[in-house]
Formats: C-alpha cells, structure tokens, sequence
C-alpha cells in the first residue's frame, strides 16, 4: 500500500523541516531588513 517513492519517510520528514527553519529564516530576516530601510529612509527625509 506504501508507494516506493515514500520508502524513507523520515528523510522526507529531514528535508521538510530544513525548508520550513530555512524559509523561516528568510521571512524574518526579509522582515528586519525592510524595517531597517523603513527606519533608515525615514532619517534621511528629517
């Protein structure tokens, strides 16, 4: 019942979590690096 392209799920498992704390970290640091231009164009204009 299991198809041969799911054998190892445990490195399915790997590979899932690995993405998600990859993406995860992209996402936040996207977040402070938009904030940090936000703040610095901010300066700027005053």
């Amino acid at each position: 019942m299991i198809p041969d392209f799911f054998q190892s799920p445990d490195a399915v498992n790997h590979t899932v979590l690995w993405k998600s704390i990859i993406g995860l970290f992209i996402v936040l640091f996207a977040t402070f690096v938009g904030v940090e231009v936000r703040v610095g164009n901010e300066d700027e204009e005053s």
